[in-house]
This record gives C-alpha cells, sequence and structure tokens, in this order.
C-alpha cells in the first residue's frame, strides 16, 4: 500500500467533481479504467481533503490546435505525414 499526498489546483479538482456529478454514464470499461476512477474518487472524496485553501497562483490554460486535412487523402503512393 501506498500513501500519497497530492497538491491540486481548484479548477482541476472541481474538474474531477463534475465528472462524477453524471456517475452513472462514467462507469470502468477495463481494469485500467477501474483504477483511475478509484483513484479520482480518492482525490475529491471530502475525507481526504486535509486542506481547503493553500494559496498559491490559480493557473489554468487551454490550448486547442486546428488540424488542416489535405485535399488529397489517400494513403497510395508517396505519403507524407506532418505534424
Amino acid at each position: 500500500m501506498k500513501l500519497v499526498e497530492l497538491l491540486i489546483g481548484d479548477t482541476e479538482y472541481q474538474k474531477i467533481k463534475d465528472l462524477f456529478q453524471n456517475e452513472d454514464d462514467f462507469n470502468p470499461m477495463t481494469e485500467t479504467d477501474r483504477i483511475l476512477i478509484q483513484a479520482m474518487r480518492a482525490i475529491v472524496s471530502p475525507k481526504n481533503l486535509k486542506e481547503d485553501n493553500v494559496g498559491g497562483e490559480e493557473t489554468e490554460s487551454l490550448t486547442i490546435s486546428k488540424i488542416i486535412e489535405p485535399k488529397d487523402k489517400s494513403l497510395e503512393g508517396n505519403v507524407e505525414f506532418k505534424v
């Protein structure tokens, strides 16, 4: 067994809580899913919250990249992949 202490931002904490608001639709499909869901539940469990406001600068960022699709989508011949 391991005891883990985690410092997480208010925004991330709230987003994880929001995932469980609709818990009926949030079911594990694999054993790995089950482990991750169990860990996220523990993160937002009130009994695991040691301190509510530890200070620090709250940060949140969102990056969206537009994918430009090629006109010719065939995979025949010499295909060059760009990221």
